[in-house]
C-alpha cells in the first residue's frame, strides 16, 4: 500500500479538491481508501470550522455565516451525499414497493419531486443547524 496515493484517492473521491492523481485506482486501492475517510472528513470539518472562524472574526451575521458555511460544505464535497440521498428518496418514493422499479429509478439521471423536496429539506435543516451553532 502506498499511503500517500491512497490518501490522495480518498481525498479525490470525497471532495472536489484538485488532487494530481491521473491513473485510475485498482480495486484494492479503492478498498484501502476507506482507511483515510475519517481523515478526509476531519479536513472538511477543519475547513468548515475555518470558515466559521473567519465569518465570526469579520462580524458576519449568523444567518449569512451559516449560508456561507453550507455553500462551502456543498462545494467541497461536490454534493456527493445529496446526490445519493436524492437518488434513494426518489427511488423509494416513486418505486411503490416494486424492486425492479426502485432499481430503475435509482439509475435514472433525472430528479423527481421526491428527490428535490428531500434535498431542499436537508439543506434547510443543515442551514438552520449551522445558524444555531454559530449564534451560540
Amino acid at each position: 500500500m502506498k499511503p500517500l496515493r491512497t490518501f490522495g484517492l480518498a481525498l479525490q473521491f470525497l471532495t472536489r479538491l484538485p488532487v494530481p492523481i491521473h491513473s485510475p485506482p485498482t480495486p484494492q486501492e479503492q478498498g484501502q481508501c476507506l482507511l483515510f475517510y475519517p481523515a478526509v472528513g476531519a479536513i472538511i470539518g477543519a475547513m468548515l470550522a475555518g470558515m466559521c472562524a473567519l465569518t465570526s472574526f469579520l462580524g458576519v451575521s449568523s444567518n449569512l455565516s451559516g449560508a456561507l458555511i453550507l455553500v462551502l460544505w456543498v462545494g467541497l464535497t461536490g454534493a456527493l451525499h445529496l446526490d445519493g440521498l436524492a437518488d434513494s428518496v426518489d427511488a423509494f418514493g416513486g418505486g411503490r414497493g416494486d424492486r425492479s422499479r426502485i432499481l430503475n429509478l435509482m439509475k435514472d439521471p433525472r430528479c423527481g419531486s421526491f428527490a428535490v423536496v428531500s434535498v431542499v429539506l436537508v439543506l434547510l435543516v443543515k442551514a438552520m443547524a449551522l445558524i444555531t451553532l454559530d449564534a451560540r
